[in-house]
């Protein structure tokens, strides 16, 4: 089982490696994330935080890219050119093709932010007073966020079409990242319906500022231990549950050659 899981991952990460879609983000990501060296020094007294604010949030934004739009198609391809019909003609559960895509992903995800992370690093070590070791910890938290966000993606493209997978996936990271506040706004100012509407948003989604450190790393804070230990059990618990549920759908799906 793990030794199918592995080749699919494997193959998975060096197709999405040689998508031009991943080497069109991939570039931008990059450029983007070095233009803050160039920015940040215009901004009088606060060049660190800047540089730091920015990198980070490129960082997440350009992953973010890479899984939506490498992501969303993956399956789809494979179903369109028949070729998931003969890789599930082998000893492959749809199950394990569906883990496979979600490590492969996964692994394409780890390396460009683990890229873009050292790039900031060496950034920030070439800015007097601004390098530090607690942005490893933000970076580590970064990735996390992504790989929640790359399963995701996949359960999405079991159930519907690339482009609306696409447009889910991005639905669910900004409701993700404002989920806290629908429901207190809904507890404050709806109605008792609005408001329990809120709550299950809550509970459904993904609360994914549990990762966003990056004001706290920002403002020199770093990032406890026991918060990194609680993120990554949410983001395996939370993707697993997801790509069960992917699983269980995938299963029953239909597919033609």
């Amino acid at each position: 089982m793990f030794a199918h899981v592995g080749i699919l991952a494997y193959s998975t990460f060096r197709e999405t490696v040689r998508d031009r879609i991943f080497y069109l983000v991939a570039v931008f990501g990059f450029v983007m994330l070095a233009g803050t060296a160039v920015v940040s020094p215009l901004t009088v007294g606060a060049q660190g935080k800047i540089m730091t604010d920015m990198g980070l949030a490129a960082m997440t934004v350009f992953g973010l890219l890479v899984v939506v739009f490498v992501g969303s198609n993956m399956v789809r391809k494979e179903m369109d050119k028949g070729t998931i019909l003969t890789i599930l003609s082998k000893p492959v559960s749809r199950r394990q093709y569906l883990w496979g895509k979600f490590l492969g992903l996964s692994m394409t995800q780890i390396s460009m932010i683990a890229v873009m992370g050292v790039l900031f690093m060496l950034m920030t070590l070439l800015a007097p007073g601004d390098f530090s070791l607690r942005f490893v910890g933000a970076i580590y938290m970064g990735v996390l966020e992504m790989l929640l966000i790359t399963a995701v993606v996949v359960f999405f493209s079991t159930c519907v079409s690339p482009v609306l997978a696409a447009v889910f996936t991005l639905g669910t990271f900004a409701v993700g990242h404002l989920s806290e506040s629908i429901r207190d706004f809904g507890a404050m100012q709806g109605t008792v319906g609005q408001a329990r509407v809120a709550e299950v948003v809550y509970y459904l989604v993904p609360n994914l500022e549990v990762f966003n450190v990056r004001g706290a790393v920002v403002h020199g804070e770093t990032v406890a231990p026991e918060h990194m230990l609680m993120a990554t059990l949410y983001a395996l618990a939370y993707a697993g549950l997801l790509l069960l549920l992917a699983g269980n759908i995938f299963a029953r799906k239909e597919l033609r050659g």
